[in-house]
């Protein structure tokens, strides 16, 4: 499933490169000719439907991330971690409502996820006939890659909390990772607000602080291009 979110984001991106490389413009000035043409034959669709791919990627992404965090939680399927990770069952609720949250941004993600790039809406007395509404695509893309940054965060606060109940010797990237948490997030004891952990964790994961503790410690996670 990873792979084929990889291959989503590595075809839109090939699809934008060819984009940004090729001449759609109106009018088009060939300085060393002297000539402007004029033609109005661009069109928006070969970026806004890979963009589409993209979030939808993104999105498929953040739902696996989610049903992990879902493993780490539910007792029945955690392996011996307490209930909701919390220190104690029933009186504390752990990181329950966490899961709610995650939930929230996924359900958003999903209804984000519905193509713009089929919403066309002809313009000009049509002579625009066919309108890509990839500026559309490319704002909900933005709030979907900001959700999915909130439900990664999330999913990593519970690895870590699931981490400290484990007496297992952990390889050297999940010790970096674990550690990389836990400078911005401490263990959950009690129960605490935890929207400021949330927000915390969103900022680490845009900075790729995680990743890059990890990579110090194993290398290159992905072959460059």
């Amino acid at each position: 499933m990873i792979g084929a979110a990889h291959d989503a984001l590595g075809y839109a991106e090939s699809q934008v490169r060819i984009e940004l490389n090729g001449v759609g413009d109106n009018p088009i000035f060939l300085y060393e000719q002297d000539t402007v043409l004029t033609g109005a034959n661009f069109q928006g669709s070969p970026v806004s439907l890979p963009m589409e791919m993209a979030g939808t990627a993104i999105t498929m992404v953040s739902v696996l991330s989610e049903r992990r965090l879902n493993r780490l939680l539910n007792p029945a399927l955690s392996v011996g971690l307490p209930p909701f990770l919390a220190e104690k069952p029933g009186l504390y609720s752990g990181h329950m409502l966490s899961q709610y949250t995650a939930g929230m941004l996924i359900a958003e993600q999903r209804i984000l996820s519905s193509p713009a790039a089929t919403a066309s809406i002809p313009a000009a007395a049509d002579q625009e006939d066919f309108v890509s509404m990839g500026m559309n695509t490319s704002l909900k893309n933005c709030a979907i890659l900001e959700n999915a940054r909130g439900v990664l965060g999330i999913e990593l606060i519970a690895a870590a909390q699931a981490l400290d109940f484990r007496r297992h010797r952990f390889g050297d990237g999940v010790n970096a990772a674990h550690g990389a948490v836990r400078k911005h997030v401490e263990h959950l004891g009690e129960d605490r607000p935890l929207y400021p952990d949330h927000n915390r964790m969103v900022e680490v994961i845009r900075s790729n602080e995680v990743l890059d503790a990890v990579q110090e410690v194993t290398g290159p996670l992905s072959k460059p291009e």
